[in-house]
């Protein structure tokens, strides 16, 4: 093979190499750049749980409830039923621990705001 011929060949090898490297920059600085948003997405946590389509839900009791004639007078409404504090949102309920939860049915219980009278369960 000619010098010429070597050159030629020299050539267009060191052209796929850099168009090769360059492909590949172009690739890594693409990945970097959806890591970022990635990165972003992870830091709040409500973002991402809002574009899956969930929805936050925090709702206070209702305050002008009437009384339902198929249940009697007790409905859980307010700050106090039968001396018992209940939590007004769903965040406080959620927030409250086993023992609380486990705490506030038996006092539900024994108050009779709740449960079967023949105490069968």
């Amino acid at each position: 093979m000619s010098k010429e011929g070597e050159t030629n060949v020299a050539e267009k090898l060191m052209g796929a190499l850099i168009s090769k490297m360059e492909t590949m920059d172009s690739d890594l600085q693409s990945l970097k750049g959806e890591n970022a948003s990635l990165r972003k997405a992870l830091e709040n946590p409500a973002v991402l749980l809002k574009r899956a389509g969930f929805v936050a839900a925090r709702n206070n009791m209702p305050e002008d409830v009437f009384p339902d004639e198929f249940r009697g007078s007790d409905i859980l409404k307010g700050d106090n039923l039968n001396g018992m504090n209940l939590p007004r949102t769903n965040e406080e309920f959620h927030n409250m621990e086993w023992a609380d939860i486990h705490a506030l049915a038996e006092q539900a219980k024994s108050t009779g705001a709740i449960g079967n009278e023949l105490g069968m369960e």
